[in-house]
């Protein structure tokens, strides 16, 4: 009976073994399978393949759909490689004169005016998903509510520092290339100045906007010839939307009792409308935006780089996105206006 007791107990331990072997093997089959879910920690490389993707595409769902009120007046360039961006405002050759029969040609010589610098500056910004979140299931919502938001925040960044640009317009501290401010009436010329204001400060109307209108088509070139610019469009902020547009789609003149055509309207001098920007901050500043090339430009040095990775410290995981660009402009013909009153 002794001797059984021991053998007893081991056939016991051999079965329990077993037991346990086959269990194992049983259960590893049915996870290969499909029929039985693991538990397993999501690493940092897991995370990032399967979010980053989602967030992407919320964020540029809001970045990449939306009509960027910038654009309707700054010109969008691509910059160079280096730190900043450099444009030469160049001056040419007066009218030609008469040669009498036998007399040579004369010689004249162009040169730099002024130069415009575009300065590139980083914009951006991230946000953090703390390894709770990823533990409680809660990433991918809260991920794609604060993407969203990063995404608004860029484009808020990118339309306030265009719109500054026309706020700050006829601010003395804030200065192009030639030295004096966007709007003013002491652009300097090879000889003499030139103004892209409007002579005498006035509302939005009728007779403002056709003054302003002929100061356009009197514009002289940087030898002081005159040129032919086009006007395109009025700019201006929430407060005169629907008086520009008065101004625009009237058959006949606004403000008068009188039976005259607006000519602004059947002579189509404001073939892109009004530009509406909600940023600009006066409620009295208006302008028009004319067809010089070299206006308000957007340099842009790289556009918008998104990236995730994780911080070994904490187990977040951080998403961020930046861009860096200037803006400013050129050739101050782009844009002739009045602070109003």
């Amino acid at each position: 009976m002794k001797t059984f007791k021991p053998f007893l107990m081991a056939v016991v331990a051999l079965v329990a073994g077993l037991g346990q072997r086959l269990n194992a093997m049983l259960f590893g089959y049915m996870a290969s399978q499909g029929m039985v879910l693991c538990a397993a920690p999501m690493r940092s490389t897991d995370f990032r393949s399967v979010v980053e993707p989602i967030l992407n595409e919320v964020f540029d769902g809001v970045y990449d759909q939306r009509a960027d009120e910038w654009k309707q007046v700054f010109n969008e360039q691509k910059g160079i490689a280096r730190t900043y961006h450099e444009e030469p405002v160049l001056y040419g050759f007066g009218a030609a004169p008469e040669l009498p029969d036998g007399m040579a040609v004369t010689y004249q010589s162009g040169g730099v005016l002024f130069n415009q610098r575009y300065t590139y500056k980083v914009y951006g910004l991230a946000f953090a998903l703390t390894k709770v979140l990823v533990e409680d299931g809660d990433h991918i919502r809260i991920g794609q509510t604060y993407a969203k938001h990063l995404a608004q925040s860029l484009i808020e960044t990118k339309e306030t520092l265009c719109a500054n640009i026309l706020n700050r317009a006829f601010n003395a501290s804030y200065v192009g290339g030639d030295g004096v401010s966007l709007v003013s009436g002491s652009h300097p010329l090879v000889n003499g100045t030139f103004s892209n204001q409007l002579s005498t400060a006035a509302a939005l109307s009728q007779t403002s906007l056709e003054q302003l209108l002929i100061q356009i088509r009197n514009a002289v070139d940087n030898n002081g010839k005159r040129i032919r610019l086009t006007p395109q469009k009025i700019v201006t902020g929430p407060s005169n939307v629907f008086q520009a547009e008065v101004l625009l789609k009237s058959t006949l003149r606004t403000g008068t009792a009188d039976n005259d055509i607006n000519p602004v309207k059947s002579m189509n001098l404001l073939s892109g409308g009004q530009a509406n920007l909600s940023r600009i901050t006066s409620t009295t500043m208006w302008g028009i935006q004319t067809d010089a090339s070299e206006g308000l430009k957007l340099m842009m040095r790289r556009k918008l780089d998104k990236s995730m990775e994780g911080d070994f410290e904490t187990d977040s995981m951080r998403y961020k996105a930046t861009e860096r660009y200037g803006v400013g402009w050129t050739d101050p013909r782009g844009f002739f206006g009045t602070p109003g009153v």
